[in-house]
């Protein structure tokens, strides 16, 4: 329902190609890709964050590279690689996922705060005043 799954960041030891995929578990998921018979690659961890509609995230973070897609035949996932040597690979896909994130954790914190605040029987507006003095 709500596809929580890791959403992670690869990068090939060597070069600037990057994999970008969703997994339920990221280690798992690094060991399939790289033990792939007819290629073999090492890979790197750049960042792997559980999200919720990850799915999402990673179709949005595909079209947003399309131009850098470097296809590897042969590699579980082949179609799941992007060259990007113009592109601040490090920060630049770690800030991309980290914003989804934050944007995820912000809104988890308000669904929490409009669910205690309802069981406790307050609006919002006796809240802020609460907390405002």
């Amino acid at each position: 329902m709500f596809d929580y799954r890791y959403v992670y960041v690869f990068k090939v030891r060597g070069k600037q190609l990057y994999k970008i995929g969703i997994s339920k578990d990221w280690r798992i998921r690094r060991y399939q890709v790289e033990d792939t018979k007819k290629m073999r690659i090492r890979l790197r961890l750049l960042i792997a964050l559980p999200l919720f509609f990850a799915g999402r995230v990673e179709k949005k973070l595909h079209r947003k590279f399309v131009k850098q897609r470097k296809k590897l035949r042969g590699v579980s996932g082949g179609t799941e690689f992007f060259e990007l040597n113009g592109y601040d690979g490090k920060i630049g896909l770690r800030g991309e996922l980290l914003k989804y994130f934050t944007i995820q954790l912000v809104l988890i914190i308000l669904l929490f705060m409009t669910i205690g605040l309802s069981l406790i029987d307050l609006n919002w507006g006796d809240y802020i005043n609460a907390i405002l003095g």
